[in-house]
């Protein structure tokens, strides 16, 4: 099993993103999942079998302003996995995505002074822990071979629109 879950922000409009900073985001997000799973594919084919789970972001399904590189690199990352997925198919090999919605962690675009504050931790109906999450991604690696999960949305209840 294979499970890429790094992921990395440079917020702000197009007009202002560096290049530099569109390149740091797409090699971390984007890139060092194809080089995981370039590594781990021969031997699941191998085996014939295996899983890889690609943890997305929300950010995958619908962009948003001030995020341009996130947005790209996760749309991106639907594409990639769903080529994968095709490609390792037909050896037993099933690849997966998840696009967890708000989690309640210390990520996001804090300036560094407000990263070290603590901060009031939020219910699970506005955020998902992180534990859930892995959970989850742990249930769907733990299926049995024959189900074949592709992708899966996974939010707080708050953030579909519940009260």
């Amino acid at each position: 099993m294979l499970v890429d879950a790094a992921g990395t922000d440079a917020p702000g409009p197009v007009s202002e993103l560096s290049v530099q900073a569109w390149d740091r985001v797409l090699a971390v997000n984007l890139r060092a999942v194809f080089l995981l799973s370039r590594l781990a594919v021969p031997d699941m084919i191998a085996a014939g079998k295996g899983t890889i789970i690609n943890v997305s972001s929300v950010a995958g399904k619908r962009g948003w302003a001030n995020a341009s590189a996130y947005c790209a690199s996760k749309f991106a990352l639907t594409g990639f996995t769903q080529a994968l997925g095709a490609e390792v198919r037909p050896h037993g090999v099933r690849a997966c995505l998840v696009y967890p919605g708000a989690m309640a962690t210390q990520w996001g675009t804090w300036s560094a002074e407000e990263r070290r504050e603590e901060r009031p931790t939020r219910s699970p109906a506005d955020a998902l822990p992180p534990e859930t999450v892995a959970e989850f991604i742990a249930w769907i690696a733990a299926a049995p071979a024959h189900l074949v999960l592709d992708e899966a949305i996974v939010t707080p209840l708050r953030e579909q629109g519940y009260p």
